[in-house]
């Protein structure tokens, strides 16, 4: 199946046999012209019906093709069988046995939810992560000498990258799912090593509710993934594999695709559209197509003004946040662990910068860029400097805090040691020498 989002002209070649064709409308932004004839097709992702067969992803796969190009556009909409009209598809029919093309229809208030944005996509992340996950692989239940902390938008990203992406992704009234920091604990979970390795490429995870609830997911429920559950039945986080042979990637051999994930649902979990970024990636790597790449390709100089990341660049920073969290630390073990970990996100980014050089956008630059493909580079890049100077000031003031802590602190220290009689005197006077 083709998923074609609404950037250029759609070509109506033949489509190949035994694959589904899908359509989706994507334009400028909410406060630019929302005409139609400013809203053009383009060719988004690529579903092989024996595929789709195979993943059984969902009881009814229409809808989760809906929530898969859902996700990817950043838009709730419908699946129609016309590109002029909103025919809905039945969502409880079976898929077709012969090539077919169906089309993502949103309407005015989603296309302007549609923001494709960055350039390229004390207590530690770690500890935070682990304390409240429960020290375990949230998905196999190993200890957490076989875990990490993972990332769900990658390090590498970014502050000005998260904020951005979840301002205009945003989908609770309250604003409660924004996020400032690229390393808060929301945007993190505790899981095996194996599944760290293919996060977001090989394996991703479903966010579903009851069908008697307000779902995150707004194309299925639980009973759509689950024939068992019950309308009443609670938020399901559901581990996906894209690759349903290799079991071994969910890092338990007892597993399966389909496993439920033991997420809590707390204020402290990551919102909901952070999972969907999450599938959507996994979605766009194994199904994305290349007239899509191809026309995002133009718009890195724009999303990336300064060039890609380089290798000593990402090291460089990570060395940086590196230092600033050490001296947060007071814990020998846990700074330890802390500097064997960001020794290894250095690695890792820096992997990833030099893939990222060769291979053009990844999918959360595809994920971020796309609304925008018709918005002037000059409009989308005063967007992005509004965010990055937020993101800035956010930072001057994190380390100003910290700066003024020290200095408390060795006011204290220094008091302490050329007053020794007086620290005595007082230590058991609220508010005085206190460091923390």
């Amino acid at each position: 199946m083709a998923v074609t989002n609404c950037l250029n002209n759609e070509k109506r070649d033949h489509v190949d046999r035994g694959l589904c064709s899908v359509t989706s409308e994507c334009g400028p932004d909410g406060n630019l012209n929302l005409d139609a004839t400013n809203w053009n097709w383009v060719h988004c992702l690529t579903l092989p019906l024996e595929t789709l067969n195979k993943l059984q992803f969902s009881q009814h796969p229409y809808k989760w093709i809906r929530y898969a190009i859902g996700v990817v556009v950043g838009a709730r909409g419908d699946l129609s069988t016309s590109r002029d009209a909103l025919d809905v598809v039945d969502y409880d029919a079976v898929l077709p046995t012969e090539s077919a093309v169906i089309y993502y229809h949103t309407g005015d208030e989603e296309r302007r939810r549609m923001f494709p944005a960055d350039p390229n996509i004390g207590r530690t992340f770690v500890t935070s992560i682990a304390e409240r996950d429960g020290n375990k692989c949230l998905l196999t239940g190993f200890g957490a000498k076989a875990c990490d902390a993972v990332h769900l938008l990658p390090h590498s990203k970014g502050d000005t990258y998260i904020s951005t992406y979840t301002q205009h992704r945003s989908r609770d009234d309250a604003r409660h799912d924004i996020i400032q920091n690229i390393n808060s604990a929301r945007n993190g979970l505790f899981l095996n090593v194996v599944v760290h390795r293919v996060f977001g490429e090989d394996v991703a995870f479903l966010v579903a509710d009851g069908a008697d609830k307000q779902t995150p997911n707004f194309a299925m429920d639980t009973t759509d993934i689950d024939p068992t559950a019950t309308e009443t039945a609670k938020k399901r986080f559901t581990a996906h594999l894209f690759k349903p042979d290799q079991t071994c990637l969910l890092g338990d051999p007892r597993l399966s695709s389909g496993s439920s994930v033991n997420i809590s649902d707390t204020p402290d979990s990551p919102p909901a559209i952070l999972f969907d970024a999450v599938y959507a990636g996994a979605v766009l790597h194994h199904f994305g197509a290349q007239p899509l790449k191809d026309a995002l390709a133009p718009w890195k100089n724009t999303f990336y003004p300064s060039g890609v990341m380089t290798a000593a660049h990402t090291e460089s920073k990570a060395l940086s946040d590196e230092q600033a969290t050490a001296a947060q630390i007071t814990e020998k073990h846990r700074q330890e662990y802390q500097v064997r970990y960001e020794a290894r996100e250095a690695r890792h980014d820096a992997r990833e910068a030099r893939r990222e050089a060769r291979r053009g956008p990844d999918a959360f630059d595809m994920l971020m860029i796309m609304p925008y493909i018709m918005v002037p580079p000059n409009e989308v890049q005063a967007m992005l400097s509004e965010a990055r100077e937020k993101a800035e000031a956010a930072e001057q003031s994190h380390v100003q805090e910290k700066v003024d802590l020290w200095r408390r602190q060795v006011t204290a220290a220094e008091l302490a040691c050329n007053t020794p009689s007086l620290a005595e005197d007082k230590v058991n006077e609220p508010g005085e020498y206190e460091t923390s």
